[in-house]
């Protein structure tokens, strides 16, 4: 029954036993005081702790409800004779009560209407991915409902999401620590399988720790999946080497080693050559390392070393004997294989020589980078 339903039944109700004529705002609202005066008295000289307790003790609790209907059932009464409409003006005054006392901090809250709403319900982890509203619709196309679970430190989230209108509802978690997101997420999926078992819940994040979850929750009988995504940065990352992918012919040419041809060429190495025709004309003046070590021309300095490393054979084979190794282990997400790259080439490799071995890797098949699936090694599956 709702307020306007209880307001009817009680004109009636006092229509029954010619009550109207004293049912004044005046009198109702002195009979509201004196039942709120009843309701305090049961707590008048307990303890705050006793006071808690009172739900444990059937008799004061019944004497509770009773004194709380006697305050509800006149409160009713006297806006129904002010024609004062009840929800409307709760609700003003708690706009007004907001505005006059600003939040502390954000806790989340949840929109009992959306949990209900029949369809897919994608939970994000929006602190672990970061897709765009077009990525999100191209991940989970038939998505009705989007719940986004965000850190303090990730603002109007919802806005990049604005095209789901009412359909999106921002989380933040309610304190920072570790798993703190991933336990609101968890709480929340169990929250709208309850209040819709038949809802399809799709949890759109890369980390593997929802996984034990989301096996329970099918066990039981509700449809539940994981899907990954790429964040903006790793595709951008994704689309750098393929770049330099398809620029690999002159990115080979650049890093070569040098010919030993004895034709002078117009290269930033022609003082080693001039040193290696030193016998028969003098060389000019050469940088220190030069002078320090008149070593042939075909003896490369630590830089010539380290910019020759992507385009050497052994460097690659060496990298895709390591990554057969892993078996398992191989990384599943672009920086972690770039970070592995560049630990297995050495602290001396530089950012270009990662990209081009990685060129390397792609061209040759050992490795498939995607922007929705991640890296995988196709080669390896073959074996």
């Amino acid at each position: 029954m709702n307020l306007s339903e209880l307001q009817a039944e009680l004109r009636h109700f006092a229509a029954e036993r010619d009550w109207q004529p004293f049912h004044t705002p005046k009198n109702l609202s002195t009979a509201l005081m004196v039942e709120a005066a009843e309701l305090a008295e049961i707590f008048q000289w307990m303890t705050p702790e006793q006071s808690q307790a009172v739900s444990l003790d059937a008799d004061k609790k019944a004497r509770v409800a009773g004194e709380i209907a006697d305050v509800l059932l006149y409160l009713l009464q006297v806006a129904d004779h002010c024609e004062v409409d009840i929800a409307q003006a709760a609700t003003h005054k708690l706009a007004h009560n907001a505005r006059k006392y600003p939040p502390v901090r954000s806790i989340a809250r949840v929109s009992q209407v959306n949990a209900a709403v029949p369809g897919v319900h994608v939970l994000l982890d929006y602190e672990n991915v970061q897709p765009s509203e077009e990525e999100l619709r191209a991940l989970v196309p038939d998505a009705s409902q989007v719940w986004v679970f965000h850190g303090p430190h990730q603002r109007e989230v919802d806005k990049h999401f604005a095209g789901f209108g009412d359909a999106v509802t921002p989380v933040p978690i309610s304190k920072t620590g570790k798993n703190a997101l991933d336990f609101h997420l968890s709480f929340y999926m169990g929250y709208i399988a309850s209040r819709n078992p038949s809802a399809a819940l799709v949890v759109v994040a890369n980390d593997k720790g929802y996984e034990p979850m989301l096996e329970h929750a099918r066990a039981m009988g509700f449809a539940a999946r994981q899907l990954g995504h790429v964040t903006a940065k790793r595709t951008t990352s994704a689309a750098k080497t393929r770049a330099k992918r398809v620029a690999a012919p002159a990115k080979k040419a650049a890093i070569a080693p040098p010919a030993p041809a004895p034709a002078p060429a117009p290269t930033k190495k022609a003082p080693a050559k001039k040193a290696a025709t030193k016998k028969s004309t003098p060389a000019p003046a050469a940088p220190k390392a030069a002078a320090k070590t008149p070593a042939p021309a075909k003896k490369a300095t630590p830089a010539a070393r380290k910019t020759r490393t992507p385009s050497s054979a052994a460097p690659v084979k060496r990298l895709v004997d390591n990554l057969r190794r892993m078996g398992e282990q191989r990384p599943t997400k672009t920086k972690s294989l770039w970070r592995l790259l560049k630990s297995l080439l050495g602290s001396e490799a530089t950012d270009d020589a990662v990209e081009a071995v990685l060129g390397r890797l792609v061209s040759e098949g050992v490795v498939k980078v995607s922007s929705v699936t991640g890296v995988s090694y196709p080669k390896f599956a073959q074996q």
